[in-house]
């Protein structure tokens, strides 16, 4: 059996893309959980839909980022440079299948690829790849044999040829031993995201390569954002801390506003309808300013008087924990706050 064909460029960037596309899919379980699991980390306690979905896209990106883009970009310059440094990539090639192994012949070279020098031939349904021990690879496209059967007979005898020589068609261990993308490493520095990005170098470091300075990346990452937490944020590990601190600032709140709206009926002859009116920052409950958004104190007025009140900790009105103005009038009749005990 003798084919001819030749490769350009774009025969190994779409190689590629199949190829990585391919191992997307094995992966494609831990590519719908992964998201998942972060947004749903960063959704809090009261679980926020907005923040979910824009976290999950953004691990989604990541994930496939790191699993396809990264890779499929490292290879293709990788490719670049073994072209411009050996341009007989791109010749055309008459190749048949001989005794001692699979042949092939350019206008600058003959070569013979012993079967011994051989470790894989396998098919994606677009191009047949060759692999060598040495880690290089031969690409034919699948269109270059003249029939489906041709295709199926040239993969049984290169197969059996390699499985006669080595007992298997996997690659020793140190051809298929990958060299890690310790580049990546400087995105576990990432804040909160690096810790999950960290946690994955682990894993891949342990399972896939293997290789102690690539685990000790993704660890180091996962520190990272633990210091980075516990210093620069560290109420985000104590919420009874923060929500104390939050209280102490609603109380103050509360005595200032106090003054601000008996001021303000000062000037207009009554008390204000809603706390809005005042055009004051000291109207926002602390314990109520979460998801980037500012609640008011509870306010109401009842005639010529005003109930103002913080819904306290547990964020619920009309509950023990309840925070109301502490003030000091000798003459009650001074001011319209309806005490707590009124």
């Amino acid at each position: 059996m003798e084919i001819q064909f030749q490769n350009a460029l774009s025969d190994y960037k779409s190689f590629y893309r199949l190829h990585y596309t391919n191992e997307l899919r094995k992966r494609i379980a831990v590519a719908f959980v992964f998201p998942l699991v972060i947004g749903y980390s960063f959704a809090g306690q009261s679980f926020d839909w907005t923040r979910f979905i824009s976290t999950a896209i953004l691990a989604e990106v990541l994930y496939i980022g790191f699993f396809y883009f990264t890779p499929y970009l490292i290879s293709v310059y990788r490719i670049n440079k073994a072209i411009l440094k050996d341009p007989r990539y791109l010749e055309r090639k008459r190749l048949w299948i001989s005794d001692e192994g699979i042949s092939f012949e350019t206008a600058t070279r003959n070569e013979t690829m012993r079967w011994e020098s051989l470790v894989s031939a396998e098919s994606n349904g677009e191009y047949v790849s060759l692999t060598l021990a040495d880690k290089r690879f031969y690409l034919i496209p699948v269109k270059a044999f003249p029939s489906e059967s041709d295709l199926i007979n040239f993969l049984g005898v290169a197969q059996s040829e390699i499985i006669k020589v080595r007992g298997s068609m996997k690659l020793p261990n140190d051809a298929t031993k990958q060299r890690p993308p310790y580049i990546l490493g400087i995105s576990c520095i990432i804040p909160l995201i690096g810790a999950f990005i960290g946690i994955l170098f682990v894993v891949l470091g342990i399972t896939k390569y293997k290789d102690k300075w690539f685990t000790m990346i993704g660890v180091l990452g996962i520190v990272f954002t633990i210091v980075l937490y516990v210093f620069l944020v560290p109420g985000i590990w104590n919420t009874k801390d923060m929500d104390r601190q939050k209280a102490e600032l609603a109380q103050s709140s509360l005595n200032s506003l106090v003054k601000e709206i008996e001021f303000y009926k000062l000037q207009h002859g009554k008390y204000p309808q809603k706390l809005e009116l005042l055009d004051s920052y000291e109207i926002y409950d602390p314990l109520m300013t979460e998801k980037n958004k500012n609640s008011t104190f509870n306010y109401f007025v009842e005639g010529d008087k005003y109930n103002l009140f913080s819904s306290g900790i547990d964020r619920i009105a009309n509950t023990k924990d309840d925070l109301y103005p502490e003030v000091t009038v000798t003459d009650s009749s001074k001011i319209g706050l309806i005490r707590r005990n009124e």
